[in-house]
This record gives C-alpha cells, sequence and structure tokens, in this order.
C-alpha cells in the first residue's frame, strides 16, 4: 500500500494473496481445489477518506471464508461473472445488476470464480455508515442499521448509486484522479454513502424518505456567515447545518425555500467570488489554476465553465484586464 493508500497486487500463492487481502479488507480463509497449481489472484483497491474501494480476481473457483466483518458494512457485485455471497442464513447471487451488502455481525462466505468474475467491493466503516445516517435522519438512531443484504442495481436508485461508486473507481485507478483532491474524495465518499443509505433497502428506509421540514430563514442566515467565514476550508454539508443547527436535510430544504439553491451551490458562489476577487487584484506572476485549487476547484476545466457561467467571462479574461494585456 502506497502513501494514498493504493493496492496493486497479484499473486500466484493463496499464502501471499491471503495475507495482502486481510490487510486491505479482512483476515479470511481459502478454500480451492486440491492443487495450488495454476492458482492466480489480481487486487486493485484504494482507501478514500476511511472508505476501501477495490476489484478483486482469482483465476480458479474459490471460497473465501470470515468471521463477523465487526467494524465495517461490506457491498460486492461482479463487474461481469457471477459470484455467491453469503451471510447466516442469507444467500445472494450477485452479478452485475445485483450486489450483496453485509453487516457487521454474522460469518461471511464468497464463492464463485469457475467462470471469469471481477468483483467490485466496497468496505464501509461502521462509524462511517452510522454518521451519515444520523446526518440524513438528523438524529442519533436508537436500533442497529440493517440492509436486507440484496441491491437491485437495475433500480432507478440503484443505477443513481452506481454512477456514485464509478465515480470511487476512477479514483482507484488514477493518482491523478480528481479524488487526489480531499475536497472531493469527501464528496464523493458522502455522496457514495448516503446514496446507499437512502436507496438499499434497509430498517430506516421509511422514515428516510420521509418529509423533512424546512430550515428557517435564520438558520439559512447562519448557515450563509458561516460559509463566508469558511469557504477556504474543505467544508461539507454536514459541517455546515452542523453550525447553524439543524439537520443536513432541513438545510437543503430551507435553501431551496429562501434561496432557491442548493447549501453547496451557494458555496460554490461564494468560493468563485473569492478567486474573482484575487484574479481582479492579481499580477502578472498570477497563476489562475493555483487560486482556483486553493478555493477549492481542482479541476480547471469546470472551474472554467462555473467561472464564465457565473461572471460572463473567462478566467484569463479577467486577469489580463486587471494586467492590460
Amino acid at each position: 500500500m502506497d502513501t494514498q493508500g493504493r493496492v496493486a497486487a497479484q499473486s500466484s500463492f493463496p499464502d501471499e494473496a491471503m495475507e495482502i487481502g486481510g490487510r486491505v479488507w479482512y483476515p479470511h480463509g481459502l478454500a480451492f481445489g486440491r492443487s495450488a497449481a495454476g492458482f492466480q489472484w489480481r487486487l486493485n483497491a484504494v482507501s478514500l477518506e476511511g472508505l476501501t474501494v477495490g476489484m478483486l480476481e482469482y483465476g480458479m473457483p474459490v471460497k473465501i471464508t470470515t468471521g463477523e466483518l465487526e467494524n465495517a458494512y461490506q457491498v460486492n457485485f461482479p463487474l461481469f461473472g457471477k459470484v455467491r455471497f453469503s451471510q447466516g442464513k442469507r444467500v445472494v447471487v450477485g452479478h452485475p445488476n445485483m450486489a450483496a451488502i453485509h453487516g457487521p455481525v454474522q460469518a461471511t462466505s464468497i464463492q464463485g470464480w469457475s467462470e471469469p468474475a471481477r468483483m467490485l467491493g466496497l468496505k464501509i466503516p461502521t462509524t462511517l455508515m452510522h454518521q451519515e445516517l444520523e446526518t440524513l435522519l438528523g438524529r442519533s438512531p436508537k436500533q442497529s442499521l440493517e440492509f436486507e443484504g440484496s441491491f437491485d442495481l437495475t433500480s432507478h436508485r440503484g443505477r443513481e448509486w452506481r454512477s456514485a461508486v464509478e465515480l470511487l473507481v476512477a479514483g482507484m485507478r488514477s493518482p491523478d484522479s480528481l479524488l487526489s483532491s480531499p475536497l472531493m474524495a469527501r464528496a464523493a465518499v458522502e455522496y457514495a454513502v448516503r446514496g446507499l443509505l437512502l436507496s438499499a433497502p434497509n430498517n430506516f428506509s421509511e422514515e428516510l424518505a420521509g418529509a423533512v421540514e424546512a430550515a428557517g430563514s435564520a438558520a439559512v442566515r447562519r448557515a450563509v456567515d458561516f460559509m463566508e467565514a469558511n469557504a477556504h476550508l474543505p467544508l461539507t454539508l454536514e459541517t455546515v447545518a452542523s453550525d447553524a443547527c439543524v439537520s443536513p436535510r432541513a438545510l437543503q430544504q430551507g435553501f431551496r425555500r429562501h434561496l432557491d439553491s442548493t447549501p453547496m451551490e451557494h458555496l460554490r458562489s461564494i468560493r468563485l467570488l473569492r478567486v474573482r476577487s484575487e484574479l481582479l487584484s492579481g499580477t502578472a506572476s498570477t497563476r489562475i489554476h493555483e487560486v482556483a485549487a486553493r478555493w477549492g476547484f481542482p479541476h480547471a476545466g469546470r472551474f472554467a465553465i462555473h467561472y464564465a457561467k457565473t461572471f460572463g467571462e473567462h478566467p484569463s479574461q479577467t486577469l489580463k484586464g486587471i494586467n492590460g494585456n
């Protein structure tokens, strides 16, 4: 694992595969045929803000067994092929349109690779999952979170959630991904975890789907003031809502009602104004991409689009207009 939490490994030795896989995922047992001849294993994974996303492949039929996951939830589905997932008495045959979700209790097993398959897995710490659940509920849950176990990825929300996972996969594949920025990584992880809570059937689904009373104008004003004072920091919806003393969902509804926007859209507007201010007072040595990145815009192309849409000119035009060249 490198300093960015990235792992790329392959092996023809079962012991080595179990050792590396155990560090990235969970300690586990590995059963296969009588001979290890022809054994092949490949793993690519990355840790993003505490969440681990990775791809796993074997070159022969295997059965993976673990004890209780204890401190994490696991979501698995093959990108191609089929894999059988079990936890307790619950069995899910996973394929590209069906994911399995394991909770932190009960032993698990994964069986497959009699035919080629590539499994995508997300390891989500219980602390992160419960934090996002509390954020969505606006209160501390009094019971443990339990998923039904299977998640249909062909449903409308299933397809939307999968797009969030694809963003995490992009962060796994390239060290130059947008997710190399902590701001972007945190947002992507929150999107994926909250999307899972809102779309995969669980014992809080009914409450999460319920209506939320919008935050009042005073709370919205507190949130705006907080964002104005801290726009240089990697703010999240949860952070802003906490300072405003309301739930994130209530704050979102409040911004829609009072400002016809969302909290994160408003934060982006504040940051764009800060960038413009720096460019207006810039010099010939001012580097636009450095200013933009400092205010939370690591992707130059997307920043330029937002800037032009907001101010009716490109960032370079703003800077050239001041410098007179």
